[in-house]
């Protein structure tokens, strides 16, 4: 048996399968520890669910994928053991960042229970939950086994594409159903179709066409069960178990080594193995984000809580809503980081202007990171929240700055220049020749100020106020000095001064704005990528979805089925247009506030 690693399971502390749903006075109720251990994993997940008659060795199968034979419990008596819905988190060694998660399901038919709408639950959660859905069958492709298949043609019944469905909501179902395997317990039939020999593959398919005649009620429910299946799930595929080992050892083959059981059992069954672990088929919502554990259990919650209150459970509301949660969660993580950062620099000695405006831009820029690398789609509501209030400290915090700059600049100019105004007020320097003695007096006064006050924010604006203040008396006594010529005394002493200083002042404005500037294509630069990845996620499981409907319609076509064929090319035809409208998708149209809400033009 292939044994996974244990890293992700022992990192979780999750040794042990979990019971996720249990049914409690005929209502579905969810395990709060099994939740929390899914909300602390943060990886994308590949969730094999498994379905199946009871007693048929489901548990035993989810074991062997586990890689440990002391994980589900497993019972060799005519009594079902597994009840409700079990999980188990195990890592896969061959993409490190990623989980899978294991679901072992209830069993069909079991006659102490009694209980078709308990089962119908447990499988509608087995398939909105799972990207590969595991069929476990016994012995052949017959009509008994399809019969037992019953519960997919309940989907359609069971799920709601959109909250206002019409016509068209089962054909998007196509785009989040899982992959469908069908596993085959105890084969031993000769893979041949009318003298030729098939794959498993081909023989599923050839089991899956319909019937000529559609008489009979059963014929038609049988019929509708074969389209549900090649027209809902985008692939499927199909192993085959040779029986394991004689009869009278199946009750020990828990504990049995692979040398004590047959060679073709042990060899497909590896296949299997193999199979699931390097597959791709993480789990995704309608539109194609991928599935974490804390969405997971987003979900779970809320188709349970659907189920509960008796309405069906709809995808995409339930997809909507998660969204909202994921965004509004990446969005009070990303503030948080924010605040805590910003109050740091608030609280330190050392706050200048110039130093805020490149903390403020590196900071925010680590926020958008963080909102980002958990947003799902449609998070432009939040975009905005984020800005606007990261903004909203950022202008706060400047006027603090501010006002604590001007107050220190104030009593560094007020004694500076304490002599220079008391000269003014007692009119010394109207004396004729005194102006050159001013402007000496201005001009020390000035390096002396620019010298304890060049790192506060508001050095320029308070010497620029303070130098239009006295314009007029220092005008005056350069008038006065009747050694100054004509063309002297029609020219401000202090122009060039104010010239300077204001000139300093633009210099810093323009420092300001290109950061702010710099800041703002970063930051739209990454919330485009994350828009570019989400329109690739939708864009490709259309397409996935897209090439799934034309080769039913080939497929129909080939058995004459011509309607079928013709409503395949319908539901074909239904995708592609939202997979234009998803091509076309502009990254423009969607940020216009965004792009106003930035100033970026």
């Amino acid at each position: 048996m292939s044994v996974t690693g244990d890293t992700v399971a022992h990192k979780l502390k999750m040794e042990k399968p979990l019971q996720l749903v249990y049914n409690r006075d005929g209502k579905l109720q969810l395990n709060p520890d099994a939740l929390k251990v899914l909300q602390s994993i943060e990886d994308p997940m590949v969730v094999v669910a498994v379905v199946g008659a009871a007693r048929t060795g489901k548990s035993y199968l989810m074991n062997c994928l586990a890689g440990d034979k002391n994980g589900f419990s497993v019972n060799s008596t005519v009594q079902a053991h597994t009840k409700g819905i079990w999980m188990w988190c195990r890592s896969l060694p061959q993409r490190p960042n990623e989980v899978l998660l294991l679901l072992d399901t209830e069993g069909l038919g079991d006659p102490k229970k009694g209980d078709s709408h308990n089962d119908n639950s447990i499988y509608t959660l087995a398939i909105l939950l799972s990207s590969i859905l595991i069929y476990n069958g016994q012995k052949q492709i017959d009509q008994q086994s399809l019969q037992d298949l019953h519960f997919v043609t309940e989907q359609s019944k069971l799920i709601q594409m959109k909250s206002q469905p019409d016509d068209c909501d089962r054909w998007d179902f196509v785009r989040f159903f899982p992959e469908f395997v069908w596993l085959i317990r105890d084969f031993t039939l000769d893979l041949e179709i009318d003298g030729k020999p098939v794959t498993l593959n081909e023989y599923v398919e050839h089991s899956l066409q319909l019937t000529d005649s559609e008489s009979s009620e059963q014929d038609k429910e049988y019929n509708e069960l074969r389209r549900c299946i090649r027209d809902h799930f985008p692939s499927r595929c199909c192993f085959a178990f040779r029986p394991p080992t004689d009869w009278k050892k199946l009750k020990y083959l828990q504990e049995l080594e692979d040398k004590d059981l047959d060679e073709d059992f042990v060899t497909e069954r590896q296949k299997l193995i193999d199979y699931i672990h390097a597959h791709k088929k993480v789990k995704r919502v309608l539109g194609g984000q991928l599935v974490t554990g804390r969405r997971f259990v987003e979900l779970t919650k809320m188709y349970v809580g659907m189920m509960e209150e008796g309405v069906l459970p709809c995808v995409d509301s339930c997809v909507a809503k998660l969204m909202n949660v994921e965004n509004q969660a990446a969005l009070d993580e990303a503030l948080k980081f924010y605040d805590d950062e910003m109050k740091k620099f608030s609280e330190s000695d050392d706050v200048t202007m110039s130093k805020l405006i490149d903390y403020y831009h590196m900071k925010s820029k680590a926020a958008f990171s963080i909102f980002h690398k958990r947003c799902m789609n449609n998070s432009g509501k939040h975009i905005e929240q984020l800005e606007e209030t990261m903004s909203t400290t950022y202008e706060s915090l400047m006027g603090r700055i501010k006002k604590k700059s001007q107050e220190a600049c104030e009593r560094h100019l007020k004694k500076v220049m304490s002599s220079i105004k008391e000269n003014l007020t007692s009119e010394h320097y109207l004396r004729p020749g005194c102006f050159q003695e001013l402007k000496k007096d201005l001009d020390k006064a000035i390096k002396g100020y620019e010298e304890k006050t060049k790192d506060e924010m508001e050095w320029c604006a308070v010497l620029t106020h303070f130098l239009e203040e006295e314009k007029p008396h220092l005008d005056h006594v350069q008038k006065m000095d009747s050694r100054l010529t004509e063309e002297q005394k029609r020219v401000s002493a202090l122009e060039e001064e104010l010239s300077r200083v204001k000139q300093e002042r633009e210099k810093m404005e323009q420092k300001r704005k290109a950061f702010e500037e710099c800041r703002n294509k970063e930051i739209m630069e990454q919330i485009k990528k994350r828009f570019e990845e989400g329109k690739m996620c939708s864009v490709e499981e259309l397409k996935e979805a897209m090439e799934h409907m034309r080769s039913e319609m080939k497929k129909y076509e080939v058995e004459g089925r011509m309607e079928d064929a013709v409503r395949a090319w319908q539901m074909y035809e239904y995708l592609k247009k939202k997979y234009e409208e998803a091509t076309e998708w502009s990254f423009m149209k969607l940020i216009r506030r965004l792009l106003r809400l930035f100033h970026i033009r």
